[in-house]
């Protein structure tokens, strides 16, 4: 079995969804080598390991991630964006990583996520494993104290709906042959390690596309870095899926990067 752990990227017309797979065997491997990168990351710049790591912080300067305000003075956007690497870096040290990135011509994450988990069960099937997906997103309030229990019921309620479109891709499968098990579990990105990881990576994957496809983003200004970072892991994405591990949903059909 293997876990899929999922966050989306992209920006106006174009969105994309990053899933980091492992087997359940090789899920200690994985763990290992991110926190010997959150180690490093720590000892050379003094961001924490219990910091929550954006992609964005790396890349805008978004943030004070530092122990030190003269470590966070000292963390440019230039050593943001070597931070980001060095942590791809570590990923890719775990030989039985898998990457896939499904982007699609439209504004709509749930339709991207539609199309990722379609793709997962045909390979899911195909390698004869199962899946389960851990995807960004809270299943509900991390703190109620402070509310009544009608504000709390509320709340829960709200992060329930707001899941509905991505349960619903997973109970569309044929029951009696499935292999994404399960609805999508969701996870707040400041609690998981390997949330945070997608995150990275699929910010990486989302700024190679914009490089190759600046017509569906003109706005946007892609990091060369990023692409590069991205390209490291080229060791590790999803054989059969696009010769750069992205798949494209197209307008009534999948064309592949």
């Amino acid at each position: 079995m293997y876990f899929c752990y999922a966050d989306d990227s992209g920006a106006d017309q174009g969105r994309t969804l990053t899933g980091l797979l492992v087997p359940e065997e090789g899920w200690n491997d994985l763990l290992h080598c991110w926190l010997e990168g959150r180690r490093a990351l720590e000892q050379t710049w003094g961001v924490a390991k219990n910091t929550e790591l954006h992609a964005t912080q790396f890349v805008k300067g978004r943030g004070r991630p530092c122990a030190t305000e003269e470590q966070n003075a000292a963390f440019g956007r230039r050593a943001r964006i070597a931070a980001h690497d060095l942590m791809v870096r570590h990923l890719t040290r775990c030989a039985s990583l898998r990457v896939l990135t499904v982007a699609g011509r439209t504004a709509q994450v749930a339709d991207v996520y539609q199309g990722f988990v379609d793709r997962l069960e045909a390979w899911a099937l195909q390698e004869d494993t199962r899946v389960l997906i851990m995807y960004d997103g809270q299943a509900g309030p991390d703190d109620t104290s402070a509310l009544t229990p009608a504000e709390a019921k509320a709340v829960w309620e709200q992060a329930v709906r707001n899941a509905t479109p991505y349960r619903a891709a997973h109970r569309g499968l044929p029951l009696a042959s499935r292999r994404v098990l399960e609805d999508p579990i969701m996870q707040d990105s400041k609690y998981s390690q390997f949330i945070q990881a997608a995150d990275l990576v699929g910010y990486a994957a989302f700024h190679h596309l914009v490089l190759q496809h600046p017509e569906i983003w003109p706005k946007m200004n892609p990091v060369h870095a990023m692409s590069k970072a991205y390209r490291r892991l080229s060791g590790h994405w999803l054989p059969g899926h696009g010769e750069q591990g992205i798949v494209w949903l197209g307008e009534g059909e999948e064309e592949e990067a």
